[in-house]
């Protein structure tokens, strides 16, 4: 029983891990496109004004899909401190 235990939660651990990487490589992306779209919008704002207003609802469900992603990714992150906590009390 102890080794299956310790098989899943070795499991869990990479999975996690691919997804906290996965998810950090996003948030990544989705900052500098944020950064690049703020640059080039610096110096036009009526135009920036203007496709903020068109895109209001799609924007909305970008920043509602960021957020979720956000906390994605702070509970696996949260995840993976508690299943390295549970390895290291299987090894002692």
């Amino acid at each position: 029983m102890k080794n299956k235990l310790d098989e899943i939660i070795k499991e869990r651990l990479e999975n996690r891990q691919e997804w906290y990487n996965y998810l950090r490589w996003s948030l990544t992306h989705r900052h500098l496109a944020s950064s690049a779209r703020k640059l080039y919008y610096k110096d036009k704002p009526i135009l920036n004004l203007i496709l903020k207003l068109y895109f209001l609802p799609y924007n909305t469900l970008k920043y509602f899909s960021y957020v979720c992603d956000r906390h994605k990714f702070e509970m696996i992150e949260a995840e993976i401190k508690m299943l390295k906590g549970e390895k290291d009390d299987k090894k002692e």
